[in-house]
This record gives structure tokens, sequence and C-alpha cells, in this order.
């Protein structure tokens, strides 16, 4: 990955990154190591993945922790045994990316109520109740920065692919993302959300239509930049919004999708 730094520095800083191994929080964990973050964990359910990346990013990191902790988000037990493991070993959570979440294309009169349930639960309801842990952490030591990773499709109805359950999700992400934003600011503690576009990753869906073009040409064709985003590119946003260079940041949810909203 190319170097994004420059003067924005997160020394000291503890992190907590969910879906860190993969994809939008993979750059989210890269750009918080070239930092400097003191200590990075990756919450996730894929272990070997999980502990492959956080060996790696320590190894080319000087002076970075990055550990993995086995995490369901969307288990009780589970986000609180993070959040603890979190606090125990580190003293304090800095810094909460609740990026961890999955996408399903089905249209709305065929989508099963169990198949709703799998993509709130995880895109939803786990942002509400990892932020509530955490957050109860940071109005004890008096700060901490909450990013939540959203979507474009929290304002658009996005095509060809039919994801109404999804889009609703990352609606209800920026909203979420606002209310805490408001509730917070007493205890110092900054809540924003990045809205990203479509980014290379292995959870894009994936289809043809009917005129035999897939998904895939259609969205590169609405995007003015004509590509698809990098997973560091959003690590550099995420970076800017934890790093103490803009501490009036606060309930904003920050659209970056190479102008596909545009058109």
């Amino acid at each position: 990955m190319k170097e994004i730094v420059g003067k924005i520095k997160l020394t000291g800083k503890t992190a907590i990154v969910t879906g860190g191994h993969s994809g939008i929080g993979r750059g989210i964990v890269e750009a918080f190591a070239q930092a400097g973050a003191k200590n990075i964990v990756i919450a996730g359910r894929r272990e070997e993945l999980g502990k492959k990346i956080a060996a790696e990013v320590s190894s080319q990191h000087g002076g970075v922790n990055c550990v993995f902790f086995r995490t369901d988000v969307t288990v009780d037990q589970d986000r609180q045994a993070l959040a603890d493991f979190t606090q125990s070993n580190f003293g304090r959570v800095d810094i909460l990316v609740n990026n961890a979440g999955t996408t399903h294309v089905e249209s709305m009169e065929t989508i099963s109520y169990e198949n709703y349930r799998k993509i709130m639960d995880l895109n939803l309801d786990a942002v509400f109740f990892m932020s509530q842990v955490v957050g109860r952490i940071m109005i004890g030591q008096k700060g901490g920065v909450i990013i939540n990773i959203s979507s474009n499709s929290d304002r658009l109805v996005m095509t060809p692919q039919k994801q109404a359950v999804y889009n609703a999700s990352k609606a209800g992400v920026s909203m979420l993302t606002k209310c805490l934003a408001y509730e917070w600011a007493e205890h110092n503690i900054r809540v924003n959300a990045i809205s990203p576009g479509y980014i290379q990753s292995d959870i894009l869906p994936q289809g043809v239509r009917k005129d035999g073009k897939k998904f895939h040409e259609v969205w590169t064709e609405m995007i003015p930049m004509g590509r698809f985003g990098y997973a560091e590119e959003i690590g550099a946003i995420a970076l800017f919004a934890a790093s103490d260079i803009c501490p009036f940041l606060n309930g904003s949810v920050i659209l970056a999708d190479g102008g596909y909203h545009l058109t």
C-alpha cells in the first residue's frame, strides 16, 4: 500500500477495528499502523486470517502492536469480551471503527425474515450495541472517537441490484451516527461515519442484468471517475476522522464514492 500518513499521527492511541482483517477494514488497519497507533485490535470471526494479518501489521510497522481478538459482533457476550480485553490489556479505547458488515441482493417480495435479520443484526444492531459498550468506556475516560462505516446507499437506491434491506441498514447507521454525535459530544466523544461507494472488496454483490451486462460493468460506467475505490483510500479518510487534527468534526457522514451520487 502507498504511504498515506503525512503529518497525521495516532501516536499512543489504542483502536478497535471490527472486520479489520479484510476489505475496507484492512485498509483502515494499515492506515492506523502507518500513523503510529500504539495498539490495534482486529476483531472478527476468521481467526486464522485475523492472526495472519495482525502479525503482518506488527512486523511491518515497528512500535505498532496489532493483535487479533475473535469476535462475533452480533453476540452480546462477544462485544463485551472485546471491550473488556482491550481496556484491561491497553488501559483504554481511544478509537472504535464499526466496519464489519455484509450485503445481500434479493427482491423485497422474496427475502426471508432470516436473511433480513442477518443483514440488520450485523450492519445496524451490532453497530448500535458495539458503540454502546465501548461508549461507556469512553465516557469513563472522558473522550474517544467512533467511526461507523456506512455506504452511499444510505441515501441512494443502488441499481441494478435489488437490496432494500442493505440500503435501509446503512441509512440506519448514518442516522445513528448523528444521534450518538449529539448525545455524546458532552463527553468529548466524536462520532462520524464514512459512506463509501463501490470499493474493491470480496463482499461486492455479483450479478448480470437482463441485457447481459455484469453489475460491475454497469457500476463502473456510472462512476464519473471510471473506477472502483480502494480500501486504502477509505483508510485515509478514517485516519483523518480518528486523528486530533480535526477536533471539530462531529456528526458528519463523509461521502466517498468517486462521484457516483452525481449521476
